[in-house]
């Protein structure tokens, strides 16, 4: 639809533009340049995509939601912060986890702070949720990890898992839907409507940086902040 406005505004200025243009005419104007035509469309395209991105000024001015959020879990506890965010469901983000990790196990000087960010559905909030729940334990970094490892995430095998940890199981499901996660998880969903992040991986990096996408080139990255 929006194409078609743009097309549409486009031939009306043809039509202003000439006092004593004919649909005719315009007609054959089209026909003789399609390209230039495209090319609005495309030049549209671009600028609604890019007022759509996340930008540096985005990450400067939610750097305390994005850095320094208590409740949202974390691994590493160096100078260079890293706000991710990630859903389990995510193949993707099961790549990004892997160079996240060896990331840290290269650099003592890097931080990682999970914002668990569900965008595909039931599954993948549950399994945010379950996660959380683990936190609350201190178990958050364990049941991550383990999380990858299954393939189907309902609500049997997060139960099982939280078994294999050996959490409180009682509390674990309690804590699925109580307080504390359910504000981690209107956090995030509030967090990425700000930086304008509507799909995953998607990161931050502190003070100005955001890649919405995965970064496989992390560790150069890290390596140009040193």
């Amino acid at each position: 639809m929006k194409m078609k406005a743009i097309l549409g505004l486009t031939l009306l200025s043809l039509t202003l533009s000439a006092c004593k243009s004919s649909d005719e005419q315009i007609q054959k104007w089209v026909e003789n340049n399609p390209d230039k035509i495209l090319q609005v469309l495309m030049d549209y395209q671009r600028k609604q995509q890019e007022a759509n991105m996340p930008k540096p000024e985005d990450v400067t001015n939610n750097a305390a939601a994005l850095f320094e959020h208590a409740e949202s879990p974390t691994r590493g506890s160096g100078a260079i912060k890293i706000a991710y965010f990630f859903d389990f469901n995510c193949g993707h983000c099961a790549r990004q986890s892997e160079t996240i990790k060896a990331v840290l196990a290269k650099n003592s000087n890097v931080q990682i702070i999970y914002k668990n960010l569900a965008v595909l559905g039931p599954s993948s909030e549950l399994a945010a949720r379950a996660a959380l729940a683990a936190h609350q334990q201190g178990k958050y970094n364990e049941y991550y990890t383990e999380l990858y490892k299954i393939r189907e995430k309902n609500e049997t095998t997060l139960k099982d898992l939280a078994r294999k940890l050996k959490l409180d199981v009682a509390k674990w499901e309690k804590d699925i839907n109580g307080e504390a996660v359910e504000k981690e998880i209107q956090h995030v969903k509030e967090l990425a409507g700000k930086m304008k992040i509507s799909g995953t991986p998607a990161l931050a990096i502190a003070p100005d940086k955001i890649f919405a996408g995965r970064v496989d080139h992390l560790q150069q990255i890290v390596d140009s902040i040193k």
